[in-house]
C-alpha cells in the first residue's frame, strides 16, 4: 500500500508519495526521501535529473568510477562521431563488453556521369552493403546489372591506432537545474518549515516546470564548474576523496545557503533563503559515499563527536647524532627509550634521565622558546628550540644523540 501525503514539489496534499533519490541513483546517490509524489518524481527524472546526467563531465565521472545507470550501462563520454587526421569521418563505438572500436562512416559514392565507373568507400564491417549500393547506382543510370560485367578493384586500408579528432559541446547552464533540485530537496527534507519560504516556493515552481530557461530566477553564487575544486570544511573533511558527493547547508550573514559538490566536477553554492534558519554557521552536512553505499548526516554537534586528531613529534639532531641514526635506521629494533605511554625520555650527557619529552616541551612553551608555529589545513605544528645538553637514548645500543629541535604536530583525522 502506497503512502499518501504532502508533496514538496507540487505542494499538493493527499498525493501518492514515492521513493525519490535526492542525488540521482545513476551517480551513486544513496540519499532517499519520501515526500515527493509519484507524478513529480517521474517528471523530475525526465526533465531535471536527465539534464545533469547527460552532462559530458558527469558522463566522464561515471565512466571513471564505473557507475552504472538505471539499465546497468556505464556511459563512455568519448563515444560519438569524429574525424581522422586525413579528414575521413568516423564513429567511435563501444560494444557490450566495453571494447572500443573506430568505424568508418560511408561517404556518398563517387560516380562517373555515365554511371559506368564508381567508387564506394565503406568500413570493413559494412562490406556486405556494397552490392546493394552498387545496384542502386546502376539502377539510377538505367543500367541492367544482368547485362554488364562488373570489374571490381577491391582495396582494404587498415589504420593501426587511428588518431580520432572529436568535438564535444559542454553545457554551461541547463545542468544547474539538477543541482538546484538536490539543494532544494535537501533543505526541504531537513529544515522544518522551509517549503513555506518565498525562495523555496520559486525553486519548487522551477522544478515542477522542469524548465531550465527559468534558472535566471534562481540565486546561484559563482560557477559550479570553475569552483569544482573548492574544498568544503577542509580542516575536517578529506576533499581529496572523489568517491562521494558533499552537501552543506549553512547560514551566512542571516541568509541560508546550500553547497552541492558532485565528484570533483561541480561545486555550486546556491542561496536558498533570505532568512536564516538558526544561528550563523553550519546547519547540516551530508556526505554521500557511493564507494561505501551510504549517505551520512552531520550536525555541528555530530562533527565535534566524530572529529579526532593524532599527536606526534619530529626532531632534529646535531650532525654527529644524525649521521649515527642514518647509519642505523635500516636495522631492526631501532628506537628511542621511552615510557610505557610512548613518551620519549630525555637524558643528560652522562646518560642520566632528566625528564620526558612532553614535560620539556611544556616548560619550553611557558618560557616562550618556540622557534616557529604553523597552522595549515587540519594541522597545527610548533617547533621548539632545545637547550644544550638534552639527548635521546637510541636503543638497543644505548647511544646518546643530542637533540637540537623538536616539532610537536597535532593533525586532525579528516572525515
Amino acid at each position: 500500500m502506497c503512502k499518501k501525503g504532502y508533496c514538496i514539489i507540487c505542494h499538493r496534499d493527499n498525493q501518492e508519495l514515492s521513493d525519490e533519490h535526492v542525488i540521482p541513483e545513476a551517480i551513486g546517490g544513496y540519499y532517499h526521501i519520501y515526500n515527493v509524489c509519484k507524478n513529480c518524481n517521474s517528471k523530475l527524472g525526465d526533465h531535471v535529473d536527465k539534464l545533469l546526467l547527460n552532462h559530458w563531465l558527469i558522463k566522464a565521472a561515471r565512466h571513471e568510477k564505473s557507475l552504472k545507470g538505471y539499465k546497468g550501462h556505464i556511459p563512455n563520454p568519448l563515444i560519438g562521431e569524429g574525424s581522422l587526421s586525413t579528414g575521413e569521418k568516423v564513429r567511435v563505438e563501444q560494444d557490450d563488453d566495453g571494447k572500443i572500436s573506430v568505424r568508418f562512416i560511408p561517404t556518398s559514392p563517387e560516380v562517373s556521369d555515365d554511371g559506368k565507373s564508381f567508387k564506394i568507400q565503406v568500413d570493413a564491417k559494412d562490406e556486405k552493403t556494397v552490392p546493394k549500393i552498387r545496384t542502386k547506382i546502376l539502377k539510377r543510370h538505367n543500367i541492367d546489372e544482368t547485362k554488364v560485367q562488373i570489374v571490381s578493384d577491391y582495396q582494404v586500408v587498415k589504420i593501426d591506432r587511428p588518431e580520432v579528432r572529436m568535438q564535444f559541446a559542454i553545457d554551461i547552464k541547463s545542468y544547474k537545474i539538477g543541482l538546484l533540485k538536490i539543494a532544494y530537496e535537501f533543505a526541504a527534507d531537513k529544515i522544518k518549515g522551509y517549503t513555506d519560504d518565498p525562495i523555496a516556493k520559486i525553486y519548487a515552481s522551477i522544478l515542477r516546470d522542469g524548465n531550465p530557461d527559468r534558472l535566471d530566477e534562481a540565486f546561484f553564487e559563482g560557477d559550479g564548474m570553475t569552483n569544482a575544486n573548492l574544498n568544503i570544511l577542509e580542516s575536517i573533511i578529506d576533499n581529496s576523496n572523489t568517491d562521494r558527493h558533499i552537501l552543506l547547508l549553512a547560514n551566512l550573514h542571516e541568509k541560508l545557503y546550500c553547497i552541492v559538490k558532485l565528484f570533483d566536477k561541480f561545486c555550486q553554492m546556491i542561496r536558498m533563503s533570505d532568512s536564516s534558519y538558526g544561528e550563523d554557521g553550519l546547519v547540516l552536512l551530508a556526505i554521500n559515499d557511493f564507494a561505501s553505499h551510504k549517505c551520512d548526516f552531520y550536525s555541528p554537534i555530530d562533527l565535534i563527536k566524530v572529529t579526532s586528531y593524532c599527536e606526534f613529534t619530529m626532531f632534529k639532531l646535531n650532525d654527529e647524532g644524525q649521521a649515527y641514526l642514518d647509519a642505523q635506521i635500516s636495522k631492526e629494533g631501532i628506537s628511542f627509550a621511552c615510557t610505557k605511554d610512548h613518551d620519549n625520555i630525555l637524558y643528560d650527557c652522562k646518560g642520566n634521565p632528566v625528564c620526558t619529552e612532553s614535560i620539556l616541551l611544556l616548560a619550553l612553551e611557558k618560557l616562550k622558546l618556540i622557534k616557529d608555529e604553523n597552522h595549515t589545513s587540519g594541522k597545527i605544528s610548533a617547533t621548539y628550540i632545545i637547550p644544550f645538553g638534552y639527548h635521546y637514548l637510541c636503543m638497543p645500543e644505548g647511544k646518546l644523540l643530542m637533540v637540537k629541535e623538536i616539532t610537536k604536530v597535532n593533525e586532525f583525522i579528516k572525515i
